[in-house]
């Protein structure tokens, strides 16, 4: 039996473990007070964080926002990788998956709700 080859996105060496804490760091960082502004605790981060931001741009991206973080989608995110990695999913698999279930939550929802509208003038 043959190993299958190493799976790109864990060659980095951050497991699920280490991007939940790094997403946490950086949070905190971002909720907490002081007398920085978002845009200087950003930027901190940016350098701070060089390597990870490179890596994982999308998910750095969506750390830094002012807004609250999304830990559902961030939690399902991990979920998914998790079944990639144990080899449960490939991530073509799971990358239909979470592109269905991302369309039926947003734009199968404003479809659904345009033709309600369109029906009941």
């Amino acid at each position: 039996m043959t190993t299958p080859p190493p799976k790109d996105f864990i060659k980095d060496g951050l497991d699920n473990n280490n991007l939940i804490e790094t997403i946490k760091k950086i949070r905190k960082v971002i909720e907490g007070g002081g007398s920085q502004t978002i845009e200087q605790k950003q930027s901190k981060l940016m350098e701070e964080y060089a390597s990870f931001y490179e890596r994982y741009p999308m998910l750095f991206d969506m750390a830094i926002k002012e807004e609250p973080f999304d830990w559902n989608s961030f939690n399902y995110f991990i979920h998914m990788r998790t079944k990639i990695i144990n080899d449960e999913l490939t991530s073509e698999d799971a990358s239909k998956i979470v592109g269905q279930n991302w369309y039926d939550k947003h734009i199968n929802v404003e479809d659904t709700n345009k033709k309600r509208k369109m029906n009941h003038p």
